[in-house]
């Protein structure tokens, strides 16, 4: 196995991102997210019936949610393996499976306050640096995010052709075109290189991100096997929106959300609303549009499924207040 770059000294950074809403102009920049989720669901819910949306979530059917809980505790698992697995990569000390699925919930439900996945991987890096430190945090939560990203990318890139043809205009199909190839233009530079020159502060960090990740790529079946879950993680959401969707009898057909899903988790991902709320539904929305969907029926859904985040955050901070769970949780020293 490659061996990891020396650790970074990210504390300062991860402390100052972790108490950013503290300082004045955190604190315009927590109240425009607060703002822009607020603006996106309100543009939502001028579309559609509330009635109709809170109607469908009461009449879901049990047997479906129950199908749809598995999938949310197989995600969750595939996703603490990965994060797991990105640690071992990179040379981090060892953590438990239990005490990481901990610590990724208790990340989840503080997330829903935080601008969208960013928030919910500050608080990771926190919770994990009373274990780890906080450079080897930082980096296995940035390592991981980019495998997940890239994931995501993997599944968006086939789809782009097939929505534009949905769309029926040739200019959609060459601005999505376009953007798909120099998102990946960019990874690929992103890696061939360590970006250095100029910028020696940015590029000592950018090239620390840059060799992670080309440590985790290249470690051989080990890192095969992290982006394989990162792609499986992303297929558990398309069949969870699925699942859900036809528990409350959405009617979504499996083909169109394996095509309009990933591009939404993209969007949804953007720090720019709080836990992702709004903006995720209100792209779900537009993008179900496209195959003619009750606007309402998948308003429901989405919210459905953004609640599946904070529910698994619940039962993670439940277990965590059982006797002697305390410290794992937190990511005591004593817990790893």
């Amino acid at each position: 196995m490659l061996s990891a770059l020396p650790p970074v000294p990210f504390a300062v950074t991860a402390r100052r991102a972790w108490w950013l809403p503290g300082l004045p102009r955190g604190k315009l920049i927590f109240a425009a997210r607060w703002a822009v989720t607020a603006l996106a669901f309100w543009v939502v819910l001028h579309s559609i019936d509330l009635g109709a949306v809170v109607d469908l979530i009461g009449r879901a059917a049990p047997l479906a949610l129950g199908v749809a809980g598995l999938v949310v505790m197989a995600q969750f698992a595939v996703l603490v393996w990965r994060w797991q697995l990105v640690i071992h990569i990179l040379g981090g000390k060892a953590v438990g499976f239990g005490p990481l699925a901990l610590l990724l919930g208790h990340s989840f439900l503080i997330g829903q306050v935080l601008p969208s996945s960013v928030g919910g991987d500050v608080a990771r890096t926190v919770l994990l640096s009373r274990s780890t430190g906080a450079a080897a945090a930082a980096r296995s939560v940035i390592c991981d995010r980019l495998l997940g990203c890239a994931a995501l990318a993997l599944l968006v890139v086939p789809t782009v052709p097939v929505i534009a043809e949905m769309i029926g205009s040739v200019t959609p199909f060459l601005t999505l075109a376009i953007c798909a190839l120099g998102i990946m233009t960019a990874v690929a530079l992103f890696l061939a290189y360590s970006l250095t020159y100029g910028l020696p502060w940015l590029g000592r960090h950018l090239a620390t991100v840059v060799g992670d990740l080309r440590i985790t790529l290249r470690s051989g079946k080990i890192g095969l096997v992290a982006m394989a879950l990162g792609i499986g993680s992303s297929l558990l959401a398309v069949l969870l929106i699925y699942i859900i969707g036809s528990a409350i009898g959405a009617d979504l057909r499996a083909l169109d959300c394996l095509v309009l899903v990933p591009p939404v988790l993209l969007v949804s991902a953007l720090p720019i609303s709080l836990g992702g709320w709004g903006v995720r539904e209100g792209a779900l929305v537009a993008a179900f549009s496209l195959v003619h969907a009750d606007p309402a029926a998948v308003a429901a859904t989405s919210v459905m499924f953004g609640l599946t985040t904070p529910l698994v955050g619940g039962i993670a901070a439940a277990i965590a207040l059982l006797p002697g769970m305390g410290d794992i949780a937190m990511g005591s020293r004593d817990g790893g």
